[in-house]
């Protein structure tokens, strides 16, 4: 269920906002930044802002200003980039394929290893931007969004067990959340690089959260094609599908939050600190 694996664009360059509200400090002496390189010159690759972003909020704004400026700003960001920008290396999110994902979670409730290979993710395009907070202090970000519904699609390969019931079989997999409400959080830091210009670098240990208010579950050949053993499983996993989701729910923020930190990186790499966030 690597369901958001992205807003990818949209919350890397809707990232890029955030940054800009605190005064940026040069890296200590001896840190190893990553650079993205232009041919094969070592020159660091610098690029303006989006057209559908425009000029980037004013980080001596008050921080309830600076705040909602984000928000405004960001929102038409998601809606724009869902078919990818190449431009800032991100992918394609709506459908966003995931190649392979992996679930191996062990509890009372749940004890099961799940993967799922080519993955398809859809209606990321109308995630909502709800807010955004951050400290400027302490450099901590926080992001809330929502998603009337999103629809997960893939081939999985399954086996443990729920509830305390046996589980196993491969086929397609049909997962569909409604009322979806999520919330990343990230720390950074500002960079000074080899070219004299600072740049956004994201620390380890971002988190992101999830919740839904329903989910609708539907895996194809359970218990190698046995009908009725399948239908009562599918039956099992609707019925109890808040206690799925509270269990395996950690894990799949772990691998989303990896994700979005990884695709905020690469843009932050790409968009100097002043062309971000003028103060003229």
């Amino acid at each position: 269920m690597d369901y958001f694996k992205a807003l990818l664009l949209a919350v890397a360059l809707v990232s890029c906002l955030t940054f800009s509200h605190s005064a940026p400090q040069s890296n200590k002496q001896g840190n190893k930044e990553k650079q993205a390189k232009q041919g094969g010159s070592g020159k660091l690759h610098t690029l303006p802002l989006p057209s559908y972003i425009g000029k980037g909020c004013n980080p001596n704004l008050p921080q309830n200003e600076f705040n909602k400026c984000v928000v405004k700003k960001g929102q038409p960001a998601i809606e724009k980039i869902s078919a990818g920008d190449p431009q800032y290396r991100v992918p394609k999110l709506d459908p966003f394929t995931i190649p392979s994902l992996i679930i191996d979670q062990g509890t009372k409730q749940v004890g099961m290893k799940m993967a799922c290979t080519n993955c398809q993710l859809r209606g990321l395009k109308y995630t909502k931007f709800v807010a955004a907070r951050a400290d400027l202090k302490k450099r901590h970000v926080e992001w809330d969004f929502k998603l009337d519904k999103v629809l997960f699609t893939g081939q999985y390969k399954v086996s443990g067990q729920v509830l305390l019931l046996p589980l196993f079989g491969s086929g397609f997999a049909n997962i569909s959340l409604t009322g979806v409400k999520f919330t990343f959080v990230y720390d950074f830091d500002v960079v000074k690089k080899e070219n004299g210009r600072e740049y956004v670098e994201l620390k380890e240990g971002s988190k992101l959260t999830f919740g839904a208010e329903s989910m609708k579950i539907r895996l194809e050949n359970l218990f190698n094609g046995d009908k009725l053993l399948g239908e009562n499983m599918n039956t099992i996993l609707n019925e109890n599908w808040k206690d799925l989701l509270r269990e395996i729910g950690p894990a799949v923020g772990d691998a989303l939050a990896s994700v979005f930190r990884n695709t905020l990186s690469s843009v932050a790499q790409l968009v100097p600190y002043d062309v971000l966030f003028p103060t003229k």
